[in-house]
C-alpha cells in the first residue's frame, strides 16, 4: 500500500513530449498544462505560441517558453508569446540572430539566464509591468537593440543583462530597482544618457565599462 502510495504521486507530474502544429511541447496531462520546448527541427519565421491547445480530447494551457526552446534558431523572425505565458526559460532564444520582433505578455513574472543572448536582430524591447526579474547575460549581446523599456515592477537586474548591447542610446533605471549588477550595461558604446534613481544603492563592479 506504501508502495503504490509513492508510485501515484509520482505520477502526478509525470510529462509527455508531444507537437501540435508544429510546436513541440511537454505536457502534464494532470495539471493539463504545457511549455513549449525545442524541436527536433529548427523554427523558422514568425511563430504564434497560442494561449491553449487540445491533445487527445484535452484541452492545455501553455504557462512557459523552456530552456533552449528556440535555441540557435537562426530563421526565426518574430514570436508572439502568449498572455497565459508567466515565465521565459534560460537561453529560450538564445543567439537567435534572425529575431526582429518578439511581444512579451503581461503575465510574465521573470526573464531567465541568457534568454535572448545573441539576438542581434531585435531593436527594440518592451518588458511589462508584470515582470519583476531580469536574468543574468538576459539580453547580453543584442547589438540592434536601440530601445529598452523597464518597468517599475523590475527589482532586480543579474549581471551582464544588457552588456554589449551596442546600438543602446538611453536607459532609464525604474525607482523599484535596488541594485545593478555586476558589468550590467559593458561595452554599450552607443549609451549617451543613463538616469539611475535614488532607489538605487548599489551599482557593481564595471557596471558601466567601455560605455564611451
Amino acid at each position: 500500500m506504501v508502495l503504490l502510495g509513492v508510485l501515484g504521486s509520482l505520477n502526478v507530474n509525470a510529462s509527455t513530449s508531444i507537437e501540435v502544429n508544429g510546436i513541440y511541447y511537454e505536457i502534464v496531462k494532470k495539471a493539463k498544462v504545457a511549455t513549449v520546448i525545442k524541436s527536433p527541427k529548427s523554427y523558422e519565421n514568425e511563430v504564434v505560441i497560442p494561449k491553449s491547445f487540445s491533445y487527445d480530447g484535452i484541452t492545455y494551457s501553455v504557462i512557459s517558453i523552456g530552456k533552449k526552446a528556440f535555441a540557435g534558431c537562426d530563421k526565426l523572425t518574430s514570436v508572439t508569446i502568449p498572455n497565459s505565458v508567466t515565465s521565459i526559460g534560460e537561453e529560450a532564444f538564445w543567439y537567435c540572430s534572425g529575431l526582429t520582433s518578439v511581444t512579451i505578455p503581461n503575465s510574465v513574472t521573470s526573464i531567465g539566464y541568457n534568454a535572448f543572448y545573441g539576438c542581434s536582430g531585435l531593436t527594440s524591447v518592451t518588458i511589462p509591468n508584470s515582470v519583476e526579474s531580469i536574468g543574468k547575460s538576459a539580453f547580453y549581446g543584442c547589438s540592434g537593440l536601440k530601445s529598452i523599456t523597464i518597468p517599475n515592477s523590475v527589482t532586480s537586474i543579474g549581471d551582464n543583462a544588457f552588456a554589449g548591447c551596442s546600438g543602446l542610446t538611453a536607459v532609464t533605471i525604474p525607482n523599484s530597482v535596488t541594485s545593478i549588477g555586476y558589468y550590467t550595461f559593458r561595452d554599450c558604446s552607443g549609451l549617451t544618457t543613463v538616469t539611475i534613481p535614488n532607489s538605487v544603492t548599489s551599482i557593481g563592479y564595471e557596471a558601466f565599462y567601455r560605455c564611451i
